[in-house]
């Protein structure tokens, strides 16, 4: 069982999400907040959740804060923030507090279901246009790297523009005519050259060594 806590402010969402996700065998909802104060005077905690589901614009310790608060008492547990902003220093903060993932409120609740269980399998989901918007912002006044290539071969290259555009695997094998099967395998491959493992990761290994 991957075991959930859920910190948001607005009631119809955070009891609209623990429906949802309890109704999913795998998923089990230890509680859920609707506020980071009461989830923190909780500590020491009895029994450790997995994930946290947390809204970045709570009353009180924002999901920032409350992140940075988390991570330091319990780095093991991962935080997917689920929001409605789109704002690029709202989402470099949160990365930068240790957020794993970063994901829309208005994300389908399948694919919700599916981002949890790629959290709890070592992945680090974040939606498309959230990595555009974290990468558009970046290049600003920033000159390419042409230094560094990591080996990538001529395809690899493209398919690496393709992740820093923000695209999804289904548009990168269309723009490309090459298998979605196809683009997995070449992500693989360029997250190995570059020695991350997920998306998150590459996010950051591109900013901080400006490959783009």
């Amino acid at each position: 069982m991957i075991r959930l806590v859920i910190i948001e402010d607005v009631d119809e969402v955070r009891l609209g999400l623990k429906y949802l996700l309890s109704l999913d065998s795998e998923l089990e909802i230890l509680k859920a907040y609707g506020n980071a104060e009461s989830f923190l005077q909780s500590f020491p905690l009895l029994t450790v959740p997995n994930i946290i589901l947390m809204d970045i614009g709570l009353p009180g310790i924002n999901g920032i804060e409350a992140t940075k608060i988390i991570k330091d008492k319990y780095p093991d547990i991962d935080i997917l923030m689920l929001t409605i902003f789109e704002e690029e220093d709202k989402i470099l903060n949160a990365i930068q507090a240790g957020a794993t993932g970063y994901v829309l409120k208005n994300t389908d609740p399948g694919e919700l279901v599916s981002q949890i269980k790629s959290i709890y399998s070592g992945g680090s989901p974040i939606s498309p246009n959230i990595a555009r918007k974290i990468l558009t912002e970046f290049r600003k006044d920033r000159h390419h790297n042409e230094g560094k290539n990591y080996n990538l071969t001529p395809r690899e290259k493209e398919i690496f523009k393709g992740i820093a555009d923000g695209l999804t695997y289904k548009e990168i094998s269309t723009v490309h005519n090459i298998a979605s099967s196809t683009v997995k395998k070449h992500i693989l491959h360029i997250y190995q050259k570059l020695e991350v493992n997920s998306k998150v990761e590459f996010i950051k290994k591109v900013m901080e060594e400006n490959l783009i």
